[in-house]
């Protein structure tokens, strides 16, 4: 009895799968596009959904596609452009119904509308009763457009099917993956330091695109040119520099050809009304097909010119990918980079050393010195300003090495302190400044060596030592020397030859 009873309940089973495949009008076979689409787009083309034919006779029903968790940035309102069972809606949908649909979907009984709801945005397809599709007869679904700016790289858009009723169209899957999310684009600084002395070096940045095919021109003559599905724009690259000195300038190249080793003959070019601080690319491309079967990347380099009295400040750079507008296809809705460090104008300097510098170690014994600022020369040289003699101001930093414990050779002792102080907070061009060292702030007791740096150009110092040899109260011991000028190792390494200790007055 219980081998009947479950033979029984097998068969009762048995039958109730089969019930709605007796009931369906129409079996059909889903099949889909898997897109990959832009990070931070906000009207992503996702893939097609198709339905084909297996068997059956139509009877009067709707399809639904839900495109979870996503709204659809295209739907399809106005009327459509019908030729031969291709049916495009203004905002680049189109329904395409081949052999026993064709005829159904030109005169409209079969048809699609959509909306957004709260679980994603909908496609409805309403399908006419009485129609005898053959074997592989489909509909299919191209062109809507999704906005994707909320999801993650690798996260995915998956679509879900449904009959309304139930019986009226069966189906072999019911959910489907239509898209996924890849990275917009990628932007790799090289940054660089300026000085207004000396002549400027170029920044860059690295524009690649997030997969092969992220970016599209849309307009002829662009072979394959992506106007399909409603593209209305290019992709375009926005750099924002933030924090550009006043007195430095960058003059952006034109057009930018794509890396040899992405084997494209895409651009960048450069968009009118494009400045220093703000330059915007168009993407262009001779065969969109070919550009989207590798990964592009350009360099961008622009010429930065420094002026004598340029400010001292650090820019960056932003990247963004454009256009930024939600009513254009594409568009998109975030940055793609982080502010990153582009160019670092800082003041021209001067290291002066003092060989040998004593602050009352000895009793006695002082060194007083005297930095001046010639930077303001331009009258001793007929106004000739372009030559250099821009007047400058800053601060002046002593860096003191006492004299160490150690042995000659090094083997014992130890080394002193580096001892830092400002003796002159701001020294202005054509002045001079002369001090006892001594009375500065941590050089009472000193003697060893000074490296003293002036924020500024053109500084010349001088050491003048006094002693008291003999006992008594007058100094009878003095001598004097000028100070060596160390050239800026931000401007030449001291590993050079023309560097480190090739000292001059």
């Amino acid at each position: 009895m219980r081998a009947k009873a479950k033979f029984l309940i097998c068969a009762l089973l048995t039958l109730g799968l089969l019930v709605p495949v007796a009931n369906a009008q129409i079996v059909h076979t889903v099949t889909q596009g898997n897109e990959e689409v832009v990070q931070y787009g906000l009207n992503e083309v996702l893939g097609e959904v198709r339905l084909t034919t297996v068997s059956g006779t139509t009877i009067a029903s709707t399809i639904s596609i839900t495109y979870s968790g996503v709204t659809i940035a295209n739907l399809p309102t106005g009327y459509p452009v019908i030729a031969s069972g291709i049916v495009t809606y203004p905002n680049g949908i189109t329904l395409t119904c081949t052999g026993g649909y064709s005829t159904s979907c030109d005169n409209q009984a079969t048809k699609i509308t959509g909306s957004n709801t709260a679980a994603g945005g909908q496609i409805i397809i309403t399908i006419a009763g009485s129609l005898t599709p053959a074997a592989n007869d489909l509909i299919s679904i191209n062109g809507v457009r999704a906005d994707v700016s909320a999801k993650a790289v690798a996260a995915t858009v998956g679509a879900t099917i449904q009959s309304t009723p139930s019986n009226a169209n069966l189906f072999n899957i019911v959910s489907v993956t239509v898209a996924t999310v890849n990275g917009t684009m990628t932007a790799a600084t090289t940054a660089v330091t300026t000085k207004n002395c000396v002549a400027a070096t170029n920044p860059s940045i690295k524009i690649s695109e997030g997969f092969a095919g992220s970016f599209v021109e849309h307009t002829s003559p662009t072979a394959n040119a992506r106007s399909r599905y409603g593209a209305t724009l290019d992709t375009t690259v926005v750099l924002a520099v933030t924090g550009l000195p006043t007195g430095v300038t960058l003059s952006w190249p034109t057009t930018i050809v794509a890396s040899a080793a992405t084997a494209s003959t895409a651009t960048l070019v450069l968009a009118a009304g494009s400045t220093s601080a703000a330059a915007t690319y168009g993407f262009n491309t001779t065969n969109q097909s070919g550009s989207d079967a590798v990964q592009e990347s350009f360099t961008i380099t622009p010429v930065v010119t420094v002026t004598l009295g340029s400010a001292f400040a650090q820019s960056t750079i932003t990247a963004d990918v454009g256009p930024a507008v939600a009513t254009t296809f594409p568009g998109y809705g975030a940055p793609v980079t982080t502010a990153a460090n582009f160019i670092n104008n800082t003041k021209c300097v001067t290291y002066m050393l003092f060989p040998f510098v004593t602050c009352q170690k000895t009793t006695g014994f002082t060194t007083g010195i005297a930095i001046a600022n010639t930077s303001k020369d331009d009258a001793a040289f007929g106004g000739l300003v372009t030559s250099g003699g821009e007047a400058q101001s800053g601060a002046i930093t002593w860096y003191g090495y006492p004299s160490s414990t150690k042995t000659a050779d090094g083997s014992s002792g130890t080394l002193g302190t580096v001892i830092t102080t400002i003796t002159s907070a701001s020294l202005a061009a054509g002045d001079v400044s002369s001090v006892t060292c001594d009375a500065q702030t941590g050089f009472s007791a000193f003697e060893g060596y000074v490296i003293a740096k002036a924020d500024f150009q053109f500084g010349h110092g001088f050491a003048f030592v006094l002693g008291k040899y003999n006992t008594g109260s007058t100094f009878d011991v003095a001598h004097g020397y000028l100070a060596l000028v160390v050239p800026d190792p931000s401007v030449t390494a001291r590993t050079t030859a023309s560097g480190g200790e090739s000292l001059g007055q």
